[in-house]
């Protein structure tokens, strides 16, 4: 699924932990299992046989365990502790920003980030995650700052030109967007990226754009969104979206129906349609999650319209 935040993880070197036991403190940093390793932070913190700045460091292990359950009131709450015990602990601003993005606070997401990008100036990943939350709120041009400055510091930064493509194409420079999300295409192959190329060039008035999304996607398919290559390439209607859209695995089918609405909504305003892709951009904006992609995009698309 396309949540705004599988594009990247943060790389901040950890140094080595010290603690006793020593076992809880290695499984919770390591363990595969969260539910391992939530079960052995919290023994080492209880433990307290560490340090401020390594118990502070066990509470952000744990948040980011809980983040990954989605349980981001708990992430947020061990961030917040972690804080507490070493403010300058800027890992748990970063891990806690992005817990507040992933329940759609996004000026608390912005202000952690704020936080950690003055004390960590030189991480892309910062720059990266605040440039995400600032598209969102639509302040397109702090946003390209924050990605441009992520690919000055890192020029391979996994998931940027990705980030700023959708960003570009969200304040209408078609060209630019294009641009980026052909050189995140290139890094990664994934079908989503090509799927916003094929927007991008499209929407700047490209008529060749679907003949590349035919080709880019060859390699690409497999299941879903392939209906929805279809549907750009006038091989399938939206009937037929909607049903495989109502057929897909029930675990993942809300995820799915919002992007079905949101790719859909896009394809009637390559038409110029645009009563039907306002109904859809917002039947997104009021049943979707906030942390996912197409929620961004329908935020923006709703801007645009008005």
């Amino acid at each position: 699924m396309t949540h705004r935040w599988f594009v990247f993880f943060w790389l901040l070197a950890q140094g080595p932990v010290h603690a006793q036991p020593a076992d809880d403190a290695a499984l919770c940093r390591n363990a595969a299992d969260a539910d391992v390793a939530i079960q052995h932070c919290t023994a080492a913190i209880q433990a307290r046989k560490a340090g401020s700045v390594t118990i502070a460091e066990w509470h952000v292990q744990r948040g980011i365990r809980w983040a990954g359950k989605r349980y981001y009131d708990r992430a947020i709450a061990d961030h917040s502790a972690a804080l507490k015990l070493d403010p300058k602990a800027s890992n748990a601003h970063y891990y806690r920003g992005s817990a507040w993005s992933n329940q759609g606070e996004f000026e608390r997401a912005i202000a952690d980030f704020d936080a950690a990008a003055k004390l960590k100036p030189d991480d892309p990943v910062v720059y990266h995650a605040r440039g995400i939350e600032l598209a969102v709120k639509g302040d397109y041009p702090r946003a390209l700052a924050d990605f441009s400055m992520a690919l000055q510091l890192n020029s391979k930064a996994d998931g940027v030109h990705f980030a700023r493509g959708r960003t570009y194409f969200y304040a209408s420079d078609f060209t630019r967007a294009a641009a980026d999300l052909d050189a995140a295409l290139a890094a990664k192959p994934n079908i989503y990226v090509a799927l916003w190329l094929f927007l991008a060039r499209r929407r700047g008035g490209d008529d060749s754009a679907g003949d590349l999304l035919e080709r880019e996607t060859r390699r690409l398919r497999g299941g879903w969104p392939t209906p929805l290559i279809a549907l750009f390439m006038g091989r399938t209607d939206v009937a037929s979206i909607n049903i495989a859209a109502n057929a897909s695995d029930p675990a993942q089918r809300r995820d799915i129906l919002c992007e079905a609405d949101f790719y859909v909504a896009q394809a009637h305003l390559i038409k110029g349609e645009r009563k039907p892709a306002q109904a859809l951009l917002q039947r997104v904006l009021g049943n979707c999650p906030r942390n996912l992609l197409e929620y961004e995009g329908a935020l923006a698309e709703t801007r645009r319209l008005r």
